[in-house]
């Protein structure tokens, strides 16, 4: 008998770490608990909006990809992890992309060190880049309380971001976890 209310004690247990660890979006949804890499975001935060220049020059704004779920990556030429990420980004897009997700590389460098970048890791999804105090403050407001860099962002169709990444280098699987969550 003892053995029975404590598996019903641990199954309540259980249930209430569960609850503790998912959140509800302002209109019920559940956004989902957090993972080894990202946290989720409470309710409905809209993305910041932006318009930054891409490598050939053209100024590009967040609005171009909306409908779009997206992984907002903050980096810089001099980032050793962020040089790491790249190709699993360039993997989930190209596995990805066609149901509706892309990345959008948001660089914290100088055009020059941008291309210099650029010609030695492969990157098949956009580009801007900004001023590194201005990417820095603009990582900040989609949710980079660390402050360092790499630091992405999950966005979900609607606009309002979902997942924000904490401290250090994600894998594929910690990514592709949190946008299967996204997609479906």
């Amino acid at each position: 008998m003892k053995n029975k209310y404590l598996t019903s004690y641990m199954l309540a247990i259980a249930s209430l770490v569960f609850l503790a660890c998912t959140s509800t979006a302002q209109d019920g949804t559940v956004v989902g608990a957090a993972t080894s890499r990202f946290d989720p975001v409470e309710g409905n935060v809209r993305r910041p909006d932006f318009t930054l220049n891409d490598v050939q020059g053209q100024s590009r704004t967040m609005d171009e990809w909306d409908g779009k779920v997206l992984l907002v990556d903050f980096w810089a030429s001099w980032c050793v992890p962020c040089r790491h990420e790249m190709p699993l980004f360039n993997e989930l897009r190209a596995k990805y992309g066609d149901q509706g997700f892309e990345v959008i590389g948001v660089a914290a460098d100088e055009l020059e060190k941008v291309e210099k970048f650029l010609a030695e890791v492969q990157v098949d999804f956009p580009i801007v880049y900004g001023e590194m105090f201005d990417v820095m403050d603009l990582s900040a407001e989609y949710g980079n309380a660390f402050g360092g860099l790499p630091f992405s962002t999950f966005v979900d169709r609607d606009g309002n971001m979902r997942y924000v990444q904490k401290p250090g280098e994600m894998s594929y699987e910690e990514a592709e976890e949190v946008l299967l969550r996204l997609l479906n």
